[in-house]
């Protein structure tokens, strides 16, 4: 399986090919070997914008790239920012064709245009902007120097542009992880049933994995599914770091509507309309043999969002990017206590720096600030905003989590319906799906619709599955009712439920030993 489109190889008659390398507008589609996002819309190079004299060279160079396996983004880039610089070149020299007269003058009026220009929305051009501007200009000068091109300069390339002109890619720095707000997260899981049959699958698996949308999209129905002893996996190729068969576990209720999925388009879509057996294939004749638009799910769950208030915050109505449920999902393995190491494999990372944008999300200094703050007694604020000592035995009375007693030995995960103190040694999979019985799970009243909600949902599911006449799935759901059930009872008369209880979760062994000897 490959990440981008990969057109049936040149056949013998090259007339269409040749017919379409004569126009202006290019249709990658139609070019083979070309390479781009299939989810995607655009599949055009566009040359009308270039000056005209510089057309042939343009298209012979773009032809290259294509030809080296670049992207279809990657070309339009290039062509983009030779634009930029031929605007200026031909403002110096009208007539020009080629850019034989071109001097190291000329390269430090560019820069210092580049520097000193705008945007299209009137903001002085990034130094982002201007490295790619340099680069991509070197690049096709070198292009036309290396094919000893006639319209290549008369100087050579290196003494054109300087290797201090180019300098080292500015890092980009996020001000902000972008990820969606539990509180958004909560509203949208109310209200995911009304997305469009064909879009909600997509957003669960979104939700799920963490997998951009492209690569979601990408999913093929014969190989996107793995089960192991382990577990099942979704399975599928990373478009933008060509990570191929990457694989992330999956619950089984996910495994079971993917498989759904597959059984639906393998039964509803003739093999000749989906030939790269998608699993989310669009079903417009226009998009025939492509997937569904990405654009396309990210409008229908903002018109979710519009027709059911899903509200951030701040009151307004949330404005929802596929890519955001990368960052959620980011953040989620992070807060539950996942390694670093093991985000980057989950994400398909290249690099450990990619991954670390999300390691602030602990804020170290204001945790040790806590640390401090109790060794020394524990204090509460009291309604009229005075600090007031409170007492280890009026502590270990109360049914509340007291988390600035929580020890460094105990991971404090926070959980969709409540928290889990396992050890950290421990080994914890019932942090991805809490198991009501086990002595480190503590739920506490504040997650009483949650549960509601799961008892409803599993009650729901049970009744389909006994109309469907599937025993094993009634047996299972049944199965994790009755788990759910007690916990409803505890919470739903105010207490909290932790078999462990407080002393195991809030307290050193030392600490214990002394307890129990008084």
């Amino acid at each position: 399986m490959t990440s981008y489109i990969r057109i049936a190889s040149l056949s013998s008659d090259l007339d269409p090919l040749e017919a379409e390398l004569t126009k202006d507008i290019w249709g990658v589609r139609n070019i083979p070997g070309a390479h781009y996002a299939a989810h995607k819309t655009h599949y055009l190079i566009n040359f009308t914008l270039a000056p005209a004299a510089f057309r042939p060279v343009l298209k012979r160079y773009i032809q290259l790239l294509i030809a080296q396996n670049y992207s279809l983004g990657e070309c339009t880039a290039r062509l983009r920012f030779v634009r930029l610089f031929l605007g200026f070149y031909l403002q110096r020299y009208p007539s020009a064709s080629g850019v034989q007269q071109l001097s190291r003058g000329d390269v430090e009026a560019y820069l210092f245009s580049l520097r000193t220009g705008m945007d299209k929305r009137s903001k002085p051009n990034s130094d982002f902007h201007i490295w790619r501007a340099v680069n991509h200009l070197q690049y096709f000068l070198d292009y036309l120097e290396r094919t000893s091109s006639a319209e290549a300069s008369l100087i050579p390339v290196g003494k054109l542009i300087w290797p201090s002109d180019v300098g080292n890619a500015p890092q980009y720095r996020s001000s902000e992880v972008k990820y969606i707000p539990e509180t958004v997260l909560h509203q949208l899981e109310q209200h995911m049933y009304k997305l469009p049959a064909k879009y909600l699958p997509v957003a669960i698996i979104l939700r799920a994995s963490g997998w951009r949308i492209g690569d979601v999209l990408n999913l093929r129905y014969h190989t996107c599914l793995e089960k192991t002893s382990s577990g099942w996996w979704l399975c599928g190729d990373v478009l933008k770091t060509n990570v191929f068969n990457h694989k992330v576990s999956i619950s089984d209720e996910i495994a079971t509507l993917i498989q759904a999925q597959c059984d639906l388009v393998k039964g509803n879509i003739p093999e000749g309309s989906n030939p790269a057996k998608y699993l989310f294939p669009s079903v417009h004749k226009r998009r025939e043999g492509r997937p569904l638009s990405a654009k396309s799910i990210q409008y229908a769950l903002n018109q979710l969002a519009s027709n059911c208030e899903i509200k951030n915050d701040d009151g307004t109505i949330f404005h929802f990017k596929n890519h955001a449920f990368r960052h959620t999902k980011a953040v989620e393995l992070i807060n539950a206590g996942m390694s670093l190491l093991h985000v980057q494999k989950w994400l398909a990372h290249l690099t450990p720096e990619m991954t670390l944008v999300y390691a602030k999300l602990f804020d170290s200094t204001r945790q040790k600030e806590w640390e401090q703050a109790f060794a020394r007694g524990a204090l509460r604020i009291d309604p009229e905003g005075s600090p007031k000592v409170v007492s280890a035995e009026q502590l270990g009375n109360e049914q509340e989590i007291e988390w600035e007693h929580i020890r460094h030995d105990l991971d404090a995960v926070r959980l969709p319906n409540g928290y889990c103190f396992k050890p950290k040694k421990a080994n914890g999979p019932t942090q991805d799906t809490p198991c009501y019985t086990c002595r480190h799970f503590c739920t506490t009243p504040d997650f009483l619709s949650q549960f509601e909600h799961e008892e409803r949902e599993l009650r729901e599911l049970i009744v389909l599955g006994e109309k469907a006449g599937s025993m094993i799935w009634v047996e299972r759901n049944t199965q994790k009712l009755n788990r759910v059930l007690p916990v409803i009872q505890i919470i739903r008369s105010g207490n909290l439920h932790h078999s462990a209880g407080k002393a195991m979760r809030e307290y050193t062994k030392e600490e214990r030993a002394k307890r129990n000897a008084h």
